[in-house]
């Protein structure tokens, strides 16, 4: 309770300051009222705090309120690079399932001319390709054409091609 006179005293102080000021001026011993105007220590520091505005305290609140602002600015800033990489992403994966799907169609064509090759001259060609695409050739072909080549390839290649057949992920 006493602290609540004491702080209600200082704010009518603050106010009746001025006036005091002027008083002062007209003093002719201006340490003899600086005395009369502080009670403690603590009374004078809080009253010079006050004289110089809360300097302090602004300063801090405005250094605050700026780092405030840089945040909310680079927040802004991180939230569109984030929708700027989901586009890029999206784009990439329409793009890697045209690319797909293109695969697909030309190993599709590529099934077809080799069903119209002989099976000996087939069975050349494909046993000298790269093995994930002759098993996904062989496995676009009809059944028949397919081992027909097969069986005109070399024992070795055409089990492994066999078995990488079996375990072929088709599309």
């Amino acid at each position: 309770m006493n602290r609540m006179f004491f702080l209600a005293g200082l704010v009518l102080f603050s106010f009746l300051l001025p006036a005091f000021a002027e008083e002062k001026n007209a003093s002719p011993d201006p340490q003899s009222s600086q005395e009369q105007q502080y009670g403690s220590v603590e009374e004078r520091r809080i009253m010079e705090s006050l004289q110089a505005g809360g300097a302090p305290f602004a300063r801090e609140r405005e250094e605050l309120e700026s780092k405030k602002n840089e945040l909310k600015r680079l927040e802004g800033e991180v939230d569109k690079k984030i929708e700027q990489l989901n586009q890029l992403r999206v784009r990439v994966e329409k793009l890697l399932e045209q690319k797909s799907v293109e695969e697909q169609k030309r190993i599709g064509e590529l099934a077809k001319v080799y069903e119209k090759m002989t099976a000996e001259k087939a069975a050349m060609v494909l046993g000298s390709v790269d093995q994930e695409l002759a098993i996904a050739i062989l496995g676009k072909m009809k059944t028949k054409s397919a081992a027909k080549i097969l069986g005109n390839m070399e024992r070795d290649k055409a089990a492994k091609l066999t078995t990488g057949f079996s375990t072929l992920d088709i599309r």
